[in-house]
């Protein structure tokens, strides 16, 4: 299977946050191959997630706005929309 990204991946395995509702509790994941413009996510029930929602990496200080483009039963990968202003003051840093 030929990798046919463009960019980078940060292969690494960190516990993401995702927001679909301000009012509810976040549901957690797991954070996988991070780049500037994706990322995958691992959470159960991945088919009943909304096609964008907020997503939160504590410890890398991230929180984006996120589109889902791919979706499977245990996992989905994500493309980050808020590219128009730099990765730090998206995230706070």
């Amino acid at each position: 299977m030929s990798d046919k990204r463009r960019e980078p991946r940060n292969s690494c395995y960190l516990r993401a946050e995702i927001y679909t509702e301000l009012s509810a509790p976040p549901i957690i994941a797991e954070a996988h191959d991070i780049s500037d413009h994706g990322m995958r996510l691992k959470v159960l029930n991945a088919r009943t997630l909304p096609n964008t929602f907020m997503v939160s990496i504590p410890r890398r200080h991230i929180r984006e706005m996120v589109e889902i483009k791919r979706r499977s039963e245990g996992e989905v990968g994500v493309l980050i929309r808020t590219l128009d202003m730099p990765r730090a003051v998206r995230s706070g840093r």
